[in-house]
């Protein structure tokens, strides 16, 4: 996907916004997040985001990363069956999703942060 200027010019004052209040990188650009903006996703800084599209975000892009890293260091020498294995990834991933989710709503209000459409 091609880069957009509007979105990186709104990114880069979030950025500068969340930066000025003491915000660590870590929390508003995400490993997930920005794997998600190099592959040309134009999602917003994950405290600016609605709740969902935290939830949807965290979901689709740490699940699959921590199922993987389970099987091949823990799960396959264990001989744990596919079921189980993908029951306990899925519940998980959703679990952290709507910890991190719920998190970034906090971070959000406590830092008093505009909606993303106003940036």
């Amino acid at each position: 996907m091609k880069s957009s200027p509007i979105f990186d010019g709104k990114k880069r004052r979030a950025f500068a916004m969340m930066r000025a209040k003491g915000m660590w990188h870590s929390t508003y650009a995400p490993p997930c997040h920005r794997l998600l903006w190099n592959l040309g996703f134009k999602v917003a800084p994950p405290p600016l985001s609605p709740f969902m599209t935290n939830l949807f975000s965290f979901t689709i892009v740490y699940t699959p990363f921590w199922g993987i890293v389970m099987w091949f260091v823990f799960w396959k020498a264990q001989y744990v069956d596919l079921l189980s294995a993908s029951i306990t990834i899925l519940s998980a991933g959703l679990l952290f999703s709507l910890v991190m989710s719920v998190f970034q709503l906090w971070r959000k209000k406590a830092n008093h942060l505009p909606e993303w459409e106003q940036i």
